[in-house]
Formats: C-alpha cells, sequence, structure tokens
C-alpha cells in the first residue's frame, strides 16, 4: 500500500520565527492554530504562481473556510494587525474585495514546513484537491490522453531546486519552490479549462520557463513566433478580408458577437477611407507577424532606440489595456507612450486595436486566448494525439518528444493552412539548451 506524503509549505524564515514571538507577546483572543496562520501566507505565494503580473491577491475566503476553519478571517485581520501581511487598501462594497500580500521586511530565506497527514489541514486540503479532479472523467478523449501524460511526467527535482536556490530572489523563492513541490507530490497536479478564455491550465503553464530544462527525458518546444501580435493580424485580415473561413472564431457571427456590429463595421469604413487615401499599412504589419519577425522589425522601424524586449512590454500595454481611464475625474490614457509608439509605426494598426477595444476593452484579449487556445488545444493538440503524439501545451506552444519533432511540425503546418490559410513562423528549441535554437522553422 502507497504511503501518503506529508503537505508541505513553503515560508519565509523570518515570518516564522516573528510569528512565533509576536503570540506570545499579543495572545490572539479566538481559538487558533498555527498552522492556519502558516497556511494563509503560504497561500499567497500559490497566488503568486497564478498571477505572475500581479503584485497584491484575493484572498478566496470560501476555499480558506473549506480547507482551514470557519473563523479564518480572525487569522487574516490578527496578521493584518501584526503587519505580517498588508493590504491594497482598495476595498470597495460590493465591487472589489482587499487584496492581501506579505509584509517585504519578512521576505528571506525559506523555510519547509511539513504537516502530518493525520492533521485536519493536511486532511482538508487532500480532499479538496482530489475532489477537484472528478471532472477529469468529462474530458473528451484527446485531452484524458494528455492529462494521463502529464500524470507521467517527472523532473529532475534536485537540480530544479538547487537552480531556485541559487537564481530565484528571496521574493520569488517560496512560489518557485511551491511551484516544483505540486509536480512532485501528484496529488497537486491537475489540468483544467479555463473558463475565462478557454485555455489548458496545467502544473506547466504555471512553471517558470527556466524550470523546463529539469523535465526528465528529450523534449523539444514548438512555439508560435510573436503570437500575440500573429493572431491580431489574423483577426484584422480576417474582418477587412471578408472572405470565408474554415475557423469557427473568424465567421462574421463569432466577430460581431466579440466585438459589436458597429465595431466590424467602424474597422471596414475606416478601411475604405484609407484606401481611398492610400494611407493603409497592414501589409508590412501582417507580413513581419507571419514571418516571425514583428519585434524586430518594429525596432527597425521606430525612430528611437528601443530594444526587442521593450516591444514585447509595449505589445501588453497596446493590446491589453483601456483605451482611456480616470483618476480623480481626470480622463487619461494607460500606456500612453507606449501607444503613441506603436501608432508612429502601424497607424491603421493601432485605430483598429482602439476600436475593437471600445465596447469592453477585455473583449479583444480574450478574443486573443480563445482563438489561441481554439488552435493550439481543440485544433493541434487533439490532432497531434490523433497522430499518436501526446505533447505538454503552454498556451501558444507544444512541448513534444525530440523524436517526434518533423512529423509535429508537418501536423501544425497543415493544421495553420487549412484553419487559417496561411503558415506562421514557428520557433523550436531543445529544452535541455533552452537558449540554442536547434530550428528555425519559417515556412
Amino acid at each position: 500500500m502507497r504511503k501518503s506524503k506529508n503537505i508541505i509549505l513553503y515560508l519565509p524564515d523570518l515570518f516564522i520565527s516573528d510569528l512565533d514571538e509576536y503570540l506570545v507577546k499579543n495572545p490572539p483572543k479566538f481559538i487558533y492554530k498555527i498552522e492556519y496562520f502558516y497556511y494563509i501566507v503560504h497561500y499567497l505565494s500559490e497566488q503568486q504562481i497564478k498571477y505572475k503580473k500581479k503584485q497584491v491577491y484575493r484572498l478566496d475566503l470560501k476555499y480558506l473556510r473549506t480547507v482551514t476553519v470557519s473563523n479564518i478571517m480572525c487569522h487574516v485581520t490578527f496578521l493584518k494587525k501584526g503587519e505580517f501581511i498588508v493590504t491594497n487598501g482598495s476595498y470597495q462594497s460590493g465591487r472589489e474585495s482587499l487584496k492581501y500580500v506579505l509584509n517585504e521586511k519578512f521576505i528571506g530565506s525559506t523555510a519547509k514546513i511539513e504537516l502530518e497527514k493525520k492533521c485536519r489541514l493536511s486532511r482538508r486540503i487532500v480532499k479538496k484537491i482530489t475532489s477537484r479532479k472528478a471532472h477529469y472523467n468529462r474530458f473528451e478523449p484527446f485531452l484524458k490522453s494528455m492529462y494521463k501524460e502529464l500524470m507521467k511526467l517527472e523532473l529532475d527535482y534536485d537540480k530544479s531546486e538547487e537552480w531556485i536556490r541559487n537564481n530565484a530572489n528571496e521574493k520569488q523563492m517560496a512560489s518557485y519552490l511551491i511551484s516544483i513541490n505540486q509536480i512532485h507530490d501528484k496529488r497537486y497536479r491537475y489540468c483544467k479549462r479555463n473558463k475565462t478564455n478557454n485555455r489548458l491550465d496545467t502544473n506547466l503553464t504555471n512553471l517558470k520557463s527556466d524550470l523546463r530544462q529539469f523535465i526528465i527525458g528529450d523534449y523539444v518546444s514548438i512555439d508560435l513566433k510573436n503570437s500575440q501580435p500573429f493572431l491580431l493580424g489574423i483577426l484584422i485580415d480576417a474582418i477587412i478580408d471578408q472572405r470565408e473561413t474554415l475557423c469557427c472564431y473568424l465567421q462574421y457571427e463569432k466577430l460581431t458577437k466579440s466585438f459589436g456590429v458597429k465595431g466590424i463595421k467602424d474597422v471596414l469604413l475606416f478601411h475604405q477611407n484609407e484606401e481611398k487615401r492610400n494611407m493603409v499599412n497592414f501589409k508590412p504589419f501582417f507580413d513581419s507577424v507571419l514571418n516571425g519577425v514583428f519585434y524586430d522589425e518594429f525596432t527597425k522601424n521606430h525612430l528611437d532606440e528601443i530594444t526587442r524586449n521593450q516591444v514585447k512590454e509595449m505589445m501588453f500595454g497596446v493590446l491589453f489595456s483601456k483605451n482611456y481611464d480616470y483618476s480623480s475625474h481626470h480622463r487619461f490614457v494607460p500606456y500612453e507612450s507606449d501607444k503613441k509608439s506603436f501608432e508612429s509605426v502601424y497607424p491603421f494598426v493601432y485605430y483598429v486595436i482602439k476600436t475593437l477595444k471600445n465596447k469592453d476593452y477585455k473583449n479583444l484579449s480574450i478574443f486573443l486566448q480563445k482563438f489561441e487556445s481554439y488552435l493550439f488545444i481543440d485544433c493541434i493538440a487533439k490532432e497531434l494525439v490523433d497522430n499518436g503524439i501526446i505533447p505538454f501545451t503552454i498556451h501558444d506552444s507544444v512541448i513534444v518528444k525530440i523524436e517526434d519533432i518533423d512529423k509535429a511540425i508537418d501536423i501544425m503546418n497543415s493544421v495553420f493552412k487549412r484553419v487559417l490559410g496561411s503558415i506562421p513562423a514557428l520557433d523550436i528549441k531543445n529544452l535541455k539548451e533552452e537558449s540554442n535554437q536547434i530550428h528555425d522553422c519559417i515556412i
């Protein structure tokens, strides 16, 4: 009979020692267990894995009450009063809950805490993560195959931890250690479709890319170059060309549902007017994203000096932020300098982006993510599995065994040609030599 493991938490050493001292000097007026204080801080590190770009995190009190105790908010308030955790102070009744983060003064070396498997918190955590796996029986056959392959995956855990100890900063360390532990302890492995964007979320999608080199076995990643700009280019081309397509996401009904009839008509009208003035500069943009050189081309075309990584950061603001926002009743443009930089090179594309975000600025990012998920999960991954290649997927890329690389590329190209009518540039890298490209498949 297999022996179950203890639940492992990762916490800053300084937090543990200061909490012990604070509890002696300021004993709580409620019944408490120290592991509940530990778990709140551990939970915040887990949120850091899921929401990498955020600085503060919402506490899911419903979940926390399920695995801890009904008065868990008393433990949260106690930690807040002792300044172990701090909030962003942006609570709005009925609109936004408080968000929390560990006080930076406690960030430092990280300790591993083991919860005995018989303790209440351990048993409830195990029960919760086990209950989440019930939906796997409802997966389509190809997703079941991918989940089974994920369960077979192993990392070199010793080398993974060594890399983290030597390379991660103190703020990142706990979350990185948690992410590899949640692969090591198979009870934590998960595979689910995201309800918002249809992406397939797994332990690998939240694993830092540098740690993928420690996957045991010979694997390569096949990435879609400049994926979000490429998908944007395909979207704009579908709107202005109005051709028939096999892709359900590019059909007129789907486009108007996402961006409104007015949004699509405004783009078409603007395109017609710009054509009359010979001002449409969409082709250079589309060619650059199709050939996978958008970031490099932008740096050449931009009047000011800008690096490739700065262009990537710039595109985040251009694509995914609001057109306008308000502060103290003053209207401003978020990421205004980035947007002006992009507009100076591609004015037509920038107008389209703004127009498609008029109804709701989130619509464009969600559409592009759903479009990406449809291509990589519902089309590419399914066809790979049907042909005997079971991939791991990470949003806009697939990871396959090195012996399957040629067959996998042929399948991906055939899918892109059939669904989009175009074959984009792919970037293929050996996971063991992430920095060394072994193929540059531009077709």
